[in-house]
């Protein structure tokens, strides 16, 4: 087991040899920001194929935040190749924040493609750090895909909490703590999106407590041994239990909603 995993490391860093070396050299940044925004206006693409009912619900009211004038300022963070563009109420003035400067030949031509839009600038600066943009001159602030590879979530809260505008709620969107989901109602809610997660959990216990309680039966057979078909079903259940989580999750994502929800209709 251990000269497999070794081999696996092994290979791992052959294969990742050559990003290391170009990091070392200074050029892999380079490279990366240079063709990132490729990859990105083939990915998003499809990722609007999939994720369009999604993002028109998400943004759906977006519309309720813009000032006394009517007209809406937005902010996107991370704005990419502007995937999200089509999906913004007519009229929006559109700000772009994103700190790679090769993306701007792509939002100038998804800006070209939703005419209904206003696009006001495109500013070169990470989230976390955008003085350009003015405090309280926003009225959304929009960020889809980012937030899970910046430096720092808490201080990009911060700036998005600097450039909105206040603003105070109506008693329609005003919420009471009764309201807020509780624990064990959200892990009830999440067992029943995911249910191979418990039973996989559920198994590894199983498993576990079964073979604890035959090794007073193990004879003469070594308590190593015993212990090692113990953890290999343990770990075999979880495995298969989540395999089976990913097998459900694509049938009820992608082939469900494409080959059978289709002929309903």
């Amino acid at each position: 087991m251990a000269l497999t995993i070794f081999i696996l490391r092994l290979a791992i860093c052959i294969l990742a040899l050559p990003m290391y070396l170009l990091n070392f050299l200074g050029v892999w940044s380079w490279i990366c920001k240079k063709l990132f925004p490729y990859f990105m206006a083939r990915f998003t693409v499809t990722y609007n194929e999939h994720m369009a009912s999604k993002k028109r619900e998400l943004f759906s009211n977006i519309q309720e935040f813009a000032g006394a004038s009517g007209k809406l300022s937005l902010l996107e963070l991370g704005c990419g190749t502007g995937a999200n563009f089509k999906f913004y109420p007519s009229g929006c003035r559109v700000t772009c924040v994103d700190p790679n400067p090769n993306f701007e030949k792509f939002l100038i031509k998804s800006m070209a493609e939703n005419r209904h839009l206003q696009f006001e600038r495109f500013v070169v600066a990470a989230g976390e750090n955008m003085p350009q943009v003015v405090d309280g001159s926003m009225d959304v602030v929009v960020c889809t895909l980012v937030l899970c590879s910046v430096v720092s979530q808490e201080q990009i809260l911060r700036e998005v909490y600097r450039v909105l505008r206040p603003r105070e709620m109506s008693s329609d969107n005003q919420w009471s703590a009764d309201e807020e989901e509780s624990q064990l109602s959200r892990l009830i809610r999440k067992s029943r999106d995911s249910p191979f997660v418990p039973i996989g959990i559920a198994g590894f216990v199983t498993v576990v407590s079964y073979g604890l309680y035959k090794l007073q039966y193990r004879r003469d057979q070594k308590l190593s041994i015993q212990l090692i078909h113990m953890r290999v079903a343990a770990q075999g259940f979880v495995v298969g239990a989540l395999t089976l989580g990913v097998l459900y999750s694509m049938y009820k994502d992608y082939i469900r909603p494409r080959f059978f929800d289709v002929t309903k209709k």
